[in-house]
């Protein structure tokens, strides 16, 4: 009788703050103590007081069982005690909820509306697939039930049982088709409600329910109940395209008429989803103007990413995003509006605003959107520009505005970024900036890149801008995009041939940035460290060294020190890059040969032999025993290493002495590279260009090479001699054994006499024998196993 209650129970929390864990454990020793006594009103107390201590952290799974006997009190008040208990604390495992099956049952077949009420809200919390195979009938018995109270709870839970046991559906579907037509409408809204929940997984199969579904869209004026009706037909429509041209009058009157944010939402993006946009059909406005739907609807878009609730700019730049695809020319008269949403101060929305003007980008709008968003990467707090051996460059804010108006190239072909340097640390002593969080630098850049190579290049004008800013976003990034940027700047230059020799250019003030490629050696090539930019700018320098005045400076670039720190890809791509220039250069030089041309060139041999040893084979000195080291390096360096060693011997020993001409050694290296120009030709073009008459791909080119793969050779057979012996090994034994024959001979016949009954038996056996013998098959007939090019014509 002086049991606490569970008013107690918080009272105590609130009076023990500072031995709360003290003064827990005692209640629930105390707890644990009530719910074994018999009377079942002290027993409901301690569970409630067990699910107020459940809900705070501690564990009262022990005490499950004792929750299944409180549910089956007479009292409401203790079964609904109950119920909570079990909904808070019972899941998919709890052992004891196959007692519950019965007493759900009864609860559900109760006169009491409350207690029936209390049952399905349980249910549908702690159903597993047993319980919902069990107890679905019953359900559905009270979704026919009196009370439009009950029948909107049964159409929850049974849309709960269905989802754990979905063979249900076919008894659970034409119930709720029949909901549909229910007198109360707070039932029918259930209904919808319930349908939208299960259409979402598998629309295709309420396609049946969209006669009835548009009755309501055209009758009903509950705003929620048309949002979910509306958002069921966005999934519908795409199924059943002629919903779209039915569809077409409802929604354009409730978007020119509705004043609930929420439902003209849902009615754009299930035009824009299901394709009702498209319908030529026209629309009227709210003041009578007739206009195309997709008109009405974009001037409607533009309320919500003109609001000032972010919520609503949020979801407006989603299905502007949509709406562009399907019809861009009504979607660039709101550029402006969307390239301000670049600079709210919400992360989410500037995502949005960026998926938005990436498709929205024309020739004329590229360059103010690239700096718009460039502008944004270089005036953040994640990097610094600093010029080469100088102080770290400092910008100033105020003059942000100029900045993004200011050409990134200027008139002598500079970059704005890549003529202060390189990236610095970030800098701690700034307050954080949306441009700071590397999810938004990289998808500025990936918009970036995606604005500029869109379908191509058709939107550029000026590659060599383009050039520049993929150089500018190696200094300015801030995150892992080398991989991209490499990419695209070996496809541009190589798809553009007027562009390469500014690509040049860019390639040799990547190169030259101490700093980037100290930073790619010192982490190994690593993600983040632009080694695979670095390794592109030496192929494109290499590749294309030609276009430039023939210089031997370059080999320095392409002979970097930690060049072995790389990866071994990168590694070969610096070591050939520098064996083409240096081939390049002394074609050249070879061409105006003189005592002073021989001189460099034998300098100039000397110096990249040295290079090789300090930098690459590490001993100090090149000799003849090199051999040895490159045999050390990496499988895609030590070949491109062992070719330049190779061309310098040949190089030092035909210009030991002044000759008159160049020796031909260096006219011909250069043809080593040069011989014929490699284009980019695209897999459609090679798959037309036919073979040649001529061109025996099957003879092999010189003796064949027996291919020992796939035969199995036998084992080795043992000696003769050992296989006799053995063989008599054997049968040593068995001839000692009490059932060993020698042969066939003194096996003893014994004569059966038998009667005419067991004749005549046999003989019928025999009949029955050949009686009962099945024919033997016939011989199978021939199978035309179809390919998959027969699979698509075969009839019907």
């Amino acid at each position: 009788m002086f049991e606490k209650t569970l008013s107690d129970l918080i009272q105590g929390l609130r009076a023990n703050k500072r031995n709360e864990t003290e003064y827990i454990q005692r209640s629930l020793s105390e707890i644990q103590h009530e719910v074994q006594q018999s009377d079942m009103r002290q027993k409901s107390v301690a569970v409630d007081k067990l699910n107020y201590l459940h809900m705070l952290g501690y564990d009262m799974n022990w005490a499950s069982f004792n929750v299944v006997e409180v549910m089956a009190s007479s009292r409401f008040g203790e079964k609904r005690a109950g119920y909570l208990a079990a909904e808070q604390s019972f899941h998919q495992e709890t052992d004891v909820l196959m007692l519950t099956t019965n007493l759900i049952r009864k609860d559900l077949a109760s006169s009491n509306v409350m207690e029936i009420s209390v049952a399905l809200n349980g249910l549908a919390q702690v159903a597993t697939a047993d319980l919902a195979q069990d107890l679905l009938d019953d359900v559905l018995a009270a979704m026919g039930h009196s009370r439009p109270y009950i029948r909107k709870r049964a159409l929850v839970c049974a849309c709960r049982l269905v989802i754990k046991y979905p063979e249900g559906l076919r008894e659970f579907v034409p119930l709720l088709k029949d909901r549909l037509d229910d007198a109360d409408p707070t039932v029918v809204a259930s209904a919808v409600g319930v349908i939208c929940e299960l259409a979402h997984a598998n629309p295709q199969n309420y396609l049946p329910l969209a006669p009835k579904l548009y009755r309501l869209l055209t009758t009903s004026s509950n705003t929620w109940m048309l949002i979910k009706i509306v958002k069921l037909f966005a999934w519908l429509t795409p199924i059943e395209p002629r919903l779209a041209k039915k569809l077409h009058g409802p929604l354009s009157h409730l978007v020119s008429t509705t004043a609930a944010m929420s439902l003209l939402y849902e009615c754009i993006n299930t035009a824009v989803v299901g394709g009702i946009i498209d319908v030529q059909l026209p629309a009227v406005d709210s003041v009578g103007r007739e206009m195309d739907f997709a008109e009405l609807c974009a001037r409607k878009l533009q309320l919500f990413y003109e609001s000032r609730d972010h919520n609503l700019r949020y979801v407006g730049l989603v299905t502007l995003a949509q709406f562009q695809k399907r019809r861009p020319e009504l979607v660039a008269a709101h550029y402006d509006t969307v390239l301000r949403c670049l600079d709210d101060p919400d992360m989410s929305i500037r995502m949005r605003a960026i998926e938005a003007i990436s498709g929205m980008t024309t020739r004329k709008t590229l360059v103010g959107t690239v700096k718009r968003l460039m502008s944004q990467l270089i005036l953040s707090n994640t990097v610094a520009l600093q010029q080469a051996n100088a102080k770290p460059y400092t910008m100033d804010y105020s003059e942000s505005n100029d900045l993004q108006t200011m050409p990134l190239i200027d008139a002598s072909g500079t970059s704005m970024v890549t003529a202060q340097g390189s990236i610095v640390s970030q800098r701690g002593d700034a307050d954080p900036d949306v441009a700071d969080n590397p999810e938004y630098r990289l998808a500025v850049v990936e918009a970036i890149i995606s604005m500029c190579s869109h379908q191509t290049y058709t939107n550029l004008t000026d590659f060599e801008w383009y050039v520049a800013t993929l150089a500018d976003l190696v200094y300015i990034a801030g995150v892992d995009v080398d991989e991209r940027l490499s990419e695209r700047f070996l496809d541009v230059t190589v798809r553009v041939r007027q562009v390469r020799a500014f690509s040049l250019q860019m390639a040799r003030r990547l190169l030259s940035n101490t700093h980037l490629v100290e930073q790619a050696a010192s982490v190994g090539g690593q993600k983040g460290s632009n080694a695979l930019m670095l390794g592109t700018a030496a192929y494109l320098l290499g590749e294309y060294c030609e276009l430039q005045p023939a210089s031997p400076d370059d080999t320095r670039l392409l002979l970097p020190a930690g060049l072995t720190k790389l990866p071994a890809d990168q590694q070969g791509m610096f070591v050939l890059a520098a064996h083409k220039v240096y081939a390049n250069w002394l074609g050249h030089v070879s061409e105006y040969w003189n005592a002073d041309t021989w001189e460099q060139v034998r300098s100039v041999s000397t110096h990249m032999q040295q290079l090789l040893s300090e930098r690459i084979l590490g001993n100090g000195t090149f000799n003849g025993s090199v051999a040895s080291q490159i045999a050390l390096l990496p499988l895609q360096t030590s070949s491109r290493v062992r070719l330049l060693v190779e061309s310098l011997k040949l190089v030092s020993v035909t210009t030991s002495n002044m000759t008159e001409t160049a020796p031909p050694a260096c006219l011909e290296l250069k043809a080593l590279f040069k011989a014929y120009e490699l284009n980019p030709v695209s897999a459609v073009a090679q798959g037309k260009v036919p073979v040649p008459d001529t061109l025996d791909l099957d003879t092999f080119i010189g003796d064949a090479i027996p291919d020992t793969t796939s035969k199995v050779m036998p084992p080795p057979s043992p000696p003769p001699k050992q296989r006799t012996m053995s063989a008599r090994q054997r049968k040593e034994p068995k001839a000692n054994g009490p059932y060993y024959l020698p042969s066939v001979d003194d096996i003893p016949v014994v004569e059966l006499k038998l009667d005419n009954k067991h004749k005549k038996s046999k003989k019928k056996s025999r009949r029955s024998k050949h009686k009962h013998r099945s024919p033997s098959p016939p011989p199978p007939a021939p199978v035309d196993i179809a390919g998959d090019e027969d699979i698509g014509s075969t009839s019907k």
